[in-house]
């Protein structure tokens, strides 16, 4: 009931049950040349701040087929697999380091492999087995990620086969938003999510509006929509507008910082006048509570030394 809640409606079914779990496999056509699946992502938990059904991205240019963002579906998903085998793709390409998706799984399964510390079957590597397709994205990736298949780092500006242009990261997050000039499309990786029915920006490293400057920047693209991985995936141009009039989701760059450990940063905030008491949308924690979320005692005790509130009750997991 949790995956149901957090997902907000679960579609249309089209895989099976596989022990007990529905993997809530939608596929979507968006225009000619252009279609999504969303499905269940095996390492959600009800700690993380993103929703459990992502976004993946399938777009034909010229000769190309470009899969942005996979996550394998299962194996009898023939939803995906009967398009994907009948044209088959020839890049992978992968928009920010923590969107190297695994295989689909069942989630206790692959939870449970997770804590042992066993090696997980990584999209990207099956996906270039099982296809012979080349592999682009971020010049590094998370830490514990370990690839079989060589990748191409993209960079800004860079124009990908077919003729997809990688776009400067808005937010300091190594994520390189791509735009579709054939289709009209800008598709992000973590830079913005729906939450409530608003396309939101997320929690950004930004203390000068340099980041909300480089997304407004975008408006100069003759794009008429975008597409994104958490929360309803498809919005309007106009909503991309109206998005970059509301707060980011879930805090403010000084709970970002918080959390990161950056005391500098964290000093300069404060200096300059920003909330200490502020707090976020998602579990109405503090900047003490995500300082303390991310177990940096250098900053729990400047926030403490100038009196910052905390919750009564902390927060748990990833913020």
């Amino acid at each position: 009931m949790a995956i149901a809640r957090a997902a907000g409606s679960i579609p249309k079914r089209v895989a099976p049950v596989i022990e007990g779990i529905d993997p809530q496999l939608e596929v979507r056509d968006l225009g000619p040349g252009l279609w999504i699946w969303r499905v269940l992502h095996p390492g959600w938990t009800e700690e993380d701040d993103w929703q459990p059904i992502v976004t993946c991205t399938c777009v034909d240019l010229g000769h190309e087929r470009l899969l942005l963002d996979p996550l394998v579906p299962p194996a009898d998903a023939s939803a995906v697999w009967d398009r994907l085998d009948a044209r088959p793709p020839t890049a992978v390409v992968l928009l920010i380091p923590d969107h190297v998706r695994p295989c689909w799984s069942v989630p206790g399964v692959y939870q449970a492999a997770k804590r042992a510390g066993s090696r997980r079957e990584w999209s990207v590597d099956f996906l270039v087995r099982r296809y012979g397709c080349a592999a682009y994205g971020p010049a590094t990736f998370e830490p514990g990620v370990a690839l079989e298949t060589p990748v191409r780092a993209i960079a800004a500006d860079m124009v990908l086969p077919g003729g997809a242009v990688a776009l400067a990261d808005p937010r300091g997050r190594s994520e390189t938003p791509l735009w579709l000039p054939e289709q009209r499309v800008l598709v992000f990786g973590d830079a913005l999510t729906e939450r409530n029915g608003e396309l939101r920006t997320w929690t950004m490293r930004d203390i000068d509006g340099s980041a909300p400057r480089a997304l407004r920047a975008l408006l100069r693209l003759p794009f008429e929509r975008v597409i994104i991985s958490h929360g309803e995936p498809v919005h309007s141009r106009t909503e991309y507008e109206r998005a970059l009039e509301r707060r980011p989701w879930p805090a403010s760059p000084m709970h970002l910082y918080a959390w990161q450990g950056d005391l500098e940063t964290v000093r300069r905030l404060v200096d300059r006048g920003d909330d200490i008491a502020a707090r976020s949308e998602d579990n109405n924690s503090t900047v003490l509570d995500w300082a303390r979320s991310g177990g940096h005692q250098a900053v729990i005790d400047y926030l403490v030394s100038i009196g910052a509130p905390e919750s009564e009750r902390q927060p748990t997991g990833d913020t």
